[in-house]
């Protein structure tokens, strides 16, 4: 008996519901937002890791700086005006890098990416070695301006006040004369303030990572201060 003499009518289904045009599953919509966030999160780590690698080669090249303080002659203007370029840059990409990885790494009690931990250990011991390495820094700087001061307080006229059976080598000031003294060490006691100010300001922003630190880090570190 067909369908038409029962009362019936079939009626022909829509190419809209046979290929359901216009209305993707939503389970490919999810997989599809999924992986794009997934690409997303890969690159920001990517980034964030440019810049601590980038850091940590400033905070390097700014130690062999500091080594080479006093290393030829009493004042080196090139040498301070290298490591002050050095330091500002420095400076900058470490407060890039600490937003950064601000940015990444998501609920403080949350599962954390093995690397995103790895990264912000890695730029809290570049930190601590970038105070450290300023530190040393100022006292380098220091004690190469009292040496100067010392001499030109024995030796008014530029005498050489070395003693020619000596053995000792004393550091050689050639690159100013006695006349120059006064503006030479206001430069060095100015690089020394700014030096002072930049280490304050990277004693912050270490306390602040310390701060954004995941937990299991943050956990970490005080089981390592219990005796």
């Amino acid at each position: 008996m067909s369908s038409a003499s029962n009362g019936r009518k079939n009626r022909p289904r829509s190419a809209g519901n046979i290929f359901q045009i216009g209305k993707p599953p939503y389970r490919d919509q999810q997989r599809r937002e999924s992986t794009e966030s997934t690409r997303k999160a890969q690159r920001a780590v990517a980034d964030c890791r440019m810049i601590v690698q980038e850091f940590n080669t400033l905070v390097a090249l700014y130690r062999e700086l500091v080594i080479s303080i006093g290393e030829i002659t009493v004042d080196c203007p090139s040498l301070r005006a290298e490591m002050l370029k050095t330091r500002t840059k420095g400076c900058e990409m470490a407060r890039a890098a600490h937003q950064s990885l601000s940015l990444i790494s998501g609920p403080e009690d949350g599962e954390i990416h093995p690397e995103i931990c790895r990264l912000f250990i890695q730029l809290q011991c570049c930190l601590e070695m970038y105070i450290t390495e300023m530190l040393k820094s100022v006292c380098l700087l220091g004690s190469l301006q009292l040496h100067r001061k010392g001499k030109d307080s024995c030796c008014p006229s530029g005498v050489d006040s070395k003693t020619e059976d000596s053995d000792i080598p004393i550091l050689e000031d050639t690159s100013s004369s006695p006349t120059d003294c006064p503006q030479v060490c206001w430069l060095v006691a100015t690089d020394i303030e700014n030096i002072e100010k930049d280490m304050r300001d990277m004693k912050n922003l270490l306390s602040k990572l310390r701060e954004t630190m995941p937990l299991p880090l943050k956990n970490q570190g005080k089981e390592k201060k219990m005796p």
